[in-house]
């Protein structure tokens, strides 16, 4: 790790911690909010401005490319949350009553193509610099961002999951439980981030970013569970 560039960067750790939960509150305060038919508009609408605020205060070394990767690649999963995902074949147990795919698995599928694109352009784009300095941690980066903008999208799915938690199972309540745990180690490791950090000197408030990672790669989590939760209770 290179030296730390901004003075008083490792001290930022509750102010990142509140920007994370502000985070937290607003998406889940959107799944109470009802959207006209059948598309999570508000929670689609918060999952965009946090994508947005991650870009605005983005947390690592980097270029604008950089940063506009990342949007681009964010804006294709959210886009993925309400147009289906072409697919031949779907499990019985991933279709709607009505017989279309589930959006989360339909997203899914999205999200697993999304993926091997990011890798395979990050690698591609690292070899085709001319001076390859600091490779790894470019690529690093790079992966990491593009994970966390394709994740954020999962969050359109909260309310479904809520929900399915609302029916009070065991497996329900289990899920949430890990969700919580998982939602507490995140923030406990973004506690080290931020210490660790070695942002771009030209970016304003880059903890407000390190802060929002954490938030966006939990959305990954909000679509699995409900995948997951979909198959067995419905």
């Amino acid at each position: 790790m290179t030296e730390i560039t901004q003075e008083g960067w490792k001290n930022k750790a509750l102010s990142m911690l509140l920007a994370q939960l502000t985070s937290y509150v607003l998406l889940i305060a959107a799944t109470v909010i009802p959207s006209p038919g059948t598309v999570p508009i508000i929670p689609l609408i918060i999952a965009a401005l946090t994508l947005a605020a991650f870009v605005v205060f983005w947390p690592f070394r980097g270029s604008i490319l950089d940063r506009i990767v990342t949007l681009v690649f964010g804006a294709i999963s959210l886009i993925f949350v309400i147009v289906p995902f072409p697919t031949s074949e779907v499990p019985p147990d991933q279709t709607a009553a009505d017989g279309s795919v589930l959006p989360w698995y339909s997203w899914a599928l999205a999200m697993g193509l999304l993926l091997v694109v990011l890798v395979v352009f990050s690698f591609g784009r690292q070899m085709a610099r001319e001076k390859r300095e600091h490779l790894i941690r470019a690529l690093s980066h790079a992966v990491t961002s593009g994970v966390a903008a394709l994740a954020v999208a999962g969050w359109c799915f909260l309310p479904d999951l809520g929900a399915m938690l609302a029916k009070g199972t065991v497996a329900g309540t289990v899920a949430l439980i890990i969700l919580i745990v998982l939602g507490l180690a995140l923030a406990v490791a973004s506690t080290l981030w931020v210490r660790d950090a070695d942002p771009d000197p030209d970016i304003r408030y880059p903890w407000i970013g390190t802060g929002l990672m954490p938030v966006m790669l939990m959305g990954v989590t909000i679509a699995a569970t409900a995948l997951v939760l979909g198959r067995i209770i419905g």
